[in-house]
Formats: structure tokens, C-alpha cells, sequence
């Protein structure tokens, strides 16, 4: 897997948790945009990364 993925993981794990936790009705619903935006930060990082080394 890539390095940046290994980076976001944890934190978005520990937020998701937290997430949990902390909002119990709302919990879940909070957990998945926390995944939605990993997911949306991690392939903005990639995006930019691979196209500044093509430069």
C-alpha cells in the first residue's frame, strides 16, 4: 500500500472512534464521513503528488 494511506489511516480510525463514542445516536452517521473524507483526502494527496512529479 502507499505511505499516504498508512499516514490518513490511523487518524481517521481514531476520529471514527471517537465519533462513536462521543455522539452514540449520531455516531455511525458521523463515522462514515470521516471515512468519506479519508478517502476524498487521500486520493486529492495522490492526485497531486503523481501530477508534480510528471512535472
Amino acid at each position: 500500500m502507499n505511505k499516504i494511506y498508512w499516514m490518513l489511516l490511523p487518524f481517521a480510525v481514531i476520529i471514527g472512534l471517537i465519533f462513536i463514542f462521543i455522539f452514540p445516536e449520531n455516531g455511525v452517521i458521523y463515522a462514515f464521513i470521516t471515512v468519506i473524507v479519508f478517502w476524498i483526502v487521500y486520493y486529492t494527496w495522490t492526485y497531486i503528488t503523481k501530477k508534480d512529479d510528471q512535472k
